[in-house]
């Protein structure tokens, strides 16, 4: 029986141009193989399942494939150099776990290996892995040596914790900070891979499938590896089970009932998440993150063009905006803050119904019993109220729609506000003459 490869091996990249996400770090690389500008040091930073190690393997390649008389972006795979170093079993290329040999006594045996010229190969390339969990000593031995070591040396250091390595390594190395993969990057690499591998996925689980993965490419793949194995096409529902995330509906079903103070329907869906299974630190922290997004759209005038726009979480945000103020959802996030510590105990349940039922006597409505006033604008902080109370007046008009009459508005003595209210009513003066002239005509 042939073994099986994982995607996240089987898709691991081969050269710096398959680097997903990272263009930067593969030009300036590239660059520097094709002229020659190899440093002795590189120090690779960034979140897990980013590429580093990938990167620091591509790098050792690129510099002993055997298929050029020369150091190359293109390394084939194919030569006993390249096939000895995906295999680890290269005797010119040494890569060592530091998490599990942090010691000076193996920094020591790495540094006196460095002395010696490469077997069969043109560089001798070290690779430290996790180096942030080096001892102190460790990271004396290895001082001098990242300073002057042989010309035919190559050290690359790897770590997802860099405030853990010391100034006078950091110093020695060339950094590198790999960023983490946006969603849509990360979604259209999935998107390839599901139809290599003919997986069924709809496009809503696939999004979700990166977005559950918070920029962590690896993360994604091994959860589309997982998924993959269900037997029929995976949908949302799947990728909420499977991963252990909360459903977004639910999520904002939580959030409009606080919005409401229907502190019932609060504990009635808390309690339904933590029977499925959902850990009550994880719905804490996603009650936040949906926070965080209900005061970007109620304070950023431009939130209409954020990536999330067009998903029915926006439109559903933007429903809920009208019944909070910005200090409203500033004192929301601060509750939820105070209470990160009483998540992390046994009572994280308790301590989070208790913080639901704190926060669902926050949320005010932005004017009284919903009506309109002479001069509604008295009552409005930023734009999301003016498209919320337009909203009330004119409910057939989207928020979409909303939106691109208030970005084009002209002002009046330099002042959106009035400009707004002359122009909704108008339009809901002509929609009132509208229904009335069908409702004649169908009489007659």
């Amino acid at each position: 029986m042939i073994p099986y490869n994982p995607i996240h091996l089987k898709y691991r990249p081969q050269t710096l141009a398959q680097l997903v996400g990272q263009d930067i770090i593969a030009t300036t690389l590239s660059n520097a193989i094709n002229g020659g500008k190899i440093a002795p040091a590189y120090l690779f930073v960034g979140p897990r399942g980013t590429g580093k190690t990938s990167t620091a393997r591509i790098l050792a390649k690129s510099l002993n494939c055997q298929s050029a008389n020369q150091a190359t972006t293109t390394p084939c795979g194919e030569c006993q150099s390249c096939r000895a170093i995906a295999s680890s079993h290269s005797l010119d290329v040494n890569e060592l776990d530091a998490a599990s040999n942090s010691g000076v006594e193996n920094i020591r045996e790495i540094v006196e290996r460095a002395s010696f010229a490469p077997v069969e190969s043109r560089y001798k390339v070290i690779i430290l892995d996790e180096c942030h969990s080096l001892s102190q000593a460790a990271f004396n031995s290895l001082l001098k040596t990242l300073e002057q070591p042989p010309s035919n040396v190559v050290f690359v250091l790897c770590t997802t914790e860099v405030h853990k390595v010391p100034l006078t390594i950091i110093s020695r190395c060339q950094r590198f900070d790999f960023r983490r993969i946006d969603t849509k990057t990360i979604t259209e690499h999935l998107q390839a891979i599901a139809v290599a591998e003919q997986i069924d996925i709809t496009p809503e689980a696939l999004q979700l499938v990166a977005q559950t993965s918070h920029g962590c490419l690896r993360d994604a793949l091994t959860l589309l590896d997982q998924l993959s194995n269900i037997g029929t096409q995976i949908a949302d529902v799947q990728v909420y089970l499977m991963a252990g995330t909360v459903p977004e509906p639910e999520l904002l079903d939580l959030l409009d009932n606080i919005s409401t103070g229907n502190v019932t329907a609060c504990c009635r869906i808390i309690q339904k998440l933590v029977e499925q299974g959902k850990d009550p630190s994880l719905v804490y922290l996603d009650i936040l993150r949906i926070l965080k997004d209900l005061l970007v759209i109620k304070t950023c005038p431009d939130a209409t063009e954020l990536e999330w726009q067009a998903t029915e979480k926006w439109e559903r945000l933007l429903s809920l905006v009208q019944h909070w103020k910005a200090i409203s959802i500033q004192d929301a996030i601060k509750l939820l803050n105070s209470s990160s510590r009483q998540m992390k105990q046994q009572s994280s349940q308790l301590w989070l119904e208790v913080t639901i039922l704190e926060l669902a006597k926050i949320p005010l409505p932005l004017a009284a019993n919903n009506k309109p006033t002479a001069d509604p604008w008295y009552s409005w902080e930023y734009p999301s109220d003016a498209i919320a109370w337009a909203h009330q007046l004119l409910p057939h008009l989207g928020y979409r729609e909303l939106w691109e009459k208030w970005n084009a508005l002209a002002t009046i003595n330099g002042k959106k506000a009035p400009a707004w209210v002359k122009a909704i009513e108008e339009a809901r003066f002509n929609k009132q003459l509208t229904t009335v002239g069908k409702t004649t005509s169908s009489v007659r």
